[in-house]
């Protein structure tokens, strides 16, 4: 066979493939059709590829009356259930799929459905990176603040990872710069239902408070007590391990045990705006009595070309510091940023 015949087979053998292994299908409220391949699904946005076009579409879950796909997809629902199989298309079922497992055919409303995985998603695929960044100047004594901040995450199928980290700093006229850093990565593992096992290290330098660093390791349970396409609330409890490194005129260096509680709260389906709020307690075995509480909620609002707009709220308060400094540290700080994923 000469060289020309072989590429040429080649060539129609993987339009062959493409052609349809591309064999899944949307349906739309406005009664489009899209035929493509169906990447993933969650927080209330399907991701689907086609070949007409260069971008994956990001179609709200509210927009979509149907599905259909024949390759095996992992999906979860609203129960704390996954299942692991393929989707039919069910015309005359208003907002309903026939989810075929090896099992078992059953049906789903799609408001029962949370998230989508495809097991032939690659790696980067998972990944999702935001970057932001802030400015503000105030003419009386010079008071200038910058903000910056990067996040990123990775969504497996049982594992989800991601890395912080954070910086503000201020300065103005006759006063010393204050310069405030934090970070931290986590990971949560799911297990039976709605329940995780999470985990990770943070740490946190503030001058202000003349803390140098503040290192804490953590592991714990936690549970989703709402998860659904427009909001998820979840709770946790478990361990942690302290170590504190104060400066100033006498140099404090302690580690202490501590409890954890852990609740966040998510609102995603709110047009282009969602809405965060996290709250971290840490009760201490070691000093009774001394209680650390972290609270951190965001408002963002997207733009076109993944662009956005955030205003945060990140609050500190610890009862009974190691040094004489106050007991509350907050930032408020409104940013441009952009995501990737």
């Amino acid at each position: 066979m000469s060289i020309k015949k072989t590429i040429l087979l080649l060539f129609l053998l993987g339009a062959f493939v493409k052609l349809f292994s591309q064999d899944d299908k949307v349906y739309t409220s406005n009664g489009d059709v899209l035929v493509g391949e169906i990447k993933s699904m969650q927080r209330g946005v399907l991701i689907f590829d086609t070949d007409y076009a260069d971008k994956k579409f990001e179609i709200e879950w509210t927009e979509i009356e149907g599905l259909s796909c024949s390759r095996t997809l992992l999906i979860y629902t609203t129960n704390g259930e996954k299942y692991k199989g393929g989707i039919k298309f069910l015309p005359d079922e208003d907002n309903k799929i026939q989810l075929q497992t090896l099992n078992e055919n059953l049906t789903l409303t799609l408001n029962d459905i949370v998230e989508i995985t495809s097991f032939e998603q690659k790696f980067i695929d998972r990944v999702i990176i935001s970057i932001d960044a802030g400015l503000s100047l105030t003419k009386a004594n010079n008071v200038r603040q910058s903000s910056a901040s990067g996040k990123v995450s990775y969504r497996g199928i049982k594992w989800y990872l991601h890395a912080n980290f954070s910086n503000v700093g201020t300065t103005q006229d006759n006063v010393d710069p204050v310069n405030r850093s934090e970070g931290g990565l986590g990971f949560t593992r799911d297990v039976l239902g709605n329940a995780m096992i999470l985990g990770g290290t943070e740490f946190l330098s503030n001058s202000e408070q003349m803390l140098d660093l503040r290192s804490t390791v953590r592991v714990g349970f936690g549970y989703y007590i709402i998860r659904n396409n427009k909001l998820f609330l979840q709770a946790g409890a478990g361990l942690a391990f302290s170590q504190e490194k104060y400066g100033g005129v006498t140099a404090t260096n302690q580690g202490s045990f501590e409890g954890l509680g852990i609740t966040e709260f998510n609102a995603y389906d709110t047009g282009d705006l969602s809405f965060q709020l996290k709250l971290t307690t840490y009760p201490s075995f070691s000093e009774w009595g001394r209680w650390r509480i972290d609270l951190d909620t965001s408002l963002k609002y997207d733009l076109p070309l993944d662009f956005y707009v955030k205003l945060s709220y990140v609050h500190n308060f610890d009862s009974d510091p190691l040094v004489d400094v106050s007991q509350n540290d907050y930032v408020f700080k409104t940013s441009i940023g952009w995501e990737w994923d």
